[in-house]
């Protein structure tokens, strides 16, 4: 095909039209290619654009929210489009016109999509799938006042901000308004997410988790309560959140080289920026924590990392030792909760990784499931099919 024989027409989307864009920007690479013929339409579309970005549109000036039905699975998928990459290199034009997403000439299916029920504390999470059951899934932010600072906050699957407040909201009274404002909540609520800042001291996080729990529980009974993990290291301290509490606990690293670690995390302020190896030590000894009280329930350890900070070989020295740890376990299985990198300004783009581009995404796919089974992946590592807008798959 031709560009210039097909400006603007109206194309119906299919493997032909991934193939001319592979052709187009990355005739040189092979492995594009391959994935232009193999991935469905919508996979391959959703990697290419999120590679090349765009001018954001609608309320977001750093972003773009859209929306798909893949061809193959039947799911829908919600993702986050990042600004446009490198000014300089060819880039493909891509932008919405009359509510659907336009690759240069092919007309795609994807369109804009919002999300409700959103505030800076908490919010209801949107998945595309469960449109029908749209108060399934909560997370609060109860404790905005961080020390930390992370540069990355901005970008985390929260979306959380630092507004200068010096002190953690009333569990009590937020919940009380959200399920006054949202009464269907208490009828479908069935996973809470605790996002906890940086808390002083764990007995203070673990206060705030009782409340949170002994709250939303006065009003239904969710059967999964998450706590992006912040001071919470020792054995005793996962029987407290875990064993006694019923968290699960995310864990949460982001990535692995610590030099990246310590321009990202901002992590010389406090706990969230400790070395690398403690933090594969702290998932270790909950991994172990879980495998020897199957009785819990409780069988995966999630590990928050970006796809796109860290260099692929990094990342694969990482998983490695993940791997390794899995071997040992009879009842539990650590997978990683992946989201790839948006910057949301310029100077976020500078810690991005410099080979960042479509064929880093498929080759880190490629080694990510060559580590963890790619069945747990894709319905355990927080993907675009379960309305986790940067998931990875």
């Amino acid at each position: 095909m031709q560009a210039t024989n097909l400006a603007y027409e109206k194309v119906n989307l299919g493997t032909a039209e991934c193939i001319w864009l592979a052709n187009q920007y990355h005739a040189e690479d092979e492995i594009v290619l391959i994935a232009a013929n193999e991935l469905s339409p919508e996979h391959f579309l959703r990697l290419f654009i999120t590679a090349h970005g765009m001018t954001p549109t609608g309320i977001w000036q750093t972003h773009t929210y859209a929306r798909y039905t893949d061809s193959v699975s039947g799911k829908d998928h919600f993702f986050l489009i990042p600004m446009s990459q490198n000014k300089h290199e060819k880039r493909p034009n891509i932008r919405f016109e009359n509510g659907l997403l336009m690759i240069d000439h092919i007309q795609t299916a994807i369109y804009p999509q919002s999300i409700p029920h959103t505030t800076p504390f908490w919010y209801f999470h949107y998945d595309p799938n469960k449109e029908h059951q749209p108060y399934d899934s909560m997370t609060l932010n109860l404790s905005p006042a961080c020390l930390e600072k992370c540069v990355l906050c901005a970008g985390a699957k929260t979306g959380r901000v630092n507004n200068g407040m010096d002190s953690t909201l009333s569990a009590e009274t937020v919940v009380t308004r959200i399920f006054e404002q949202h009464q269907e909540a208490i009828k479908q609520l069935n996973s809470v997410a605790v996002v906890t800042g940086c808390f002083p001291s764990f007995n203070q996080l673990k206060q705030h988790l009782t409340d949170v729990r002994r709250n939303i529980d006065a009003y239904c009974k969710p059967s999964t309560y998450r706590v992006l993990e912040h001071n919470i290291v020792t054995e005793e301290q996962f029987d407290d959140i875990v064993g006694k509490l019923g968290y699960d606990i995310f864990v949460t690293l982001e990535c692995y080289d610590q030099n990246l670690r310590n321009i990202a995390l901002n992590g010389k302020v406090g706990h969230k920026g400790r070395d690398s190896k403690k933090f594969v030590e702290l998932i270790k000894t909950y991994a172990n924590y879980l495998d020897a009280r199957p009785e819990l329930g409780k069988h995966l350890v999630r590990v928050t990392y970006l796809m796109g900070l860290d260099s692929l070989d990094v990342t694969e020295y990482f998983f490695q030792q993940l791997a390794e740890i899995n071997q040992s376990l009879k009842h539990t299985q650590i997978v990683p909760w992946l989201s790839i990198f948006t910057a949301y300004n310029d100077a976020m783009r500078t810690i991005q990784n410099k080979d960042f581009n479509l064929r880093f995404l498929l080759d880190g796919m490629k080694l990510t499931k060559k580590y963890f089974k790619p069945e747990l992946l894709v319905n355990e590592s927080g993907t675009t099919s379960d309305g986790y807008a940067r998931g990875f798959f």
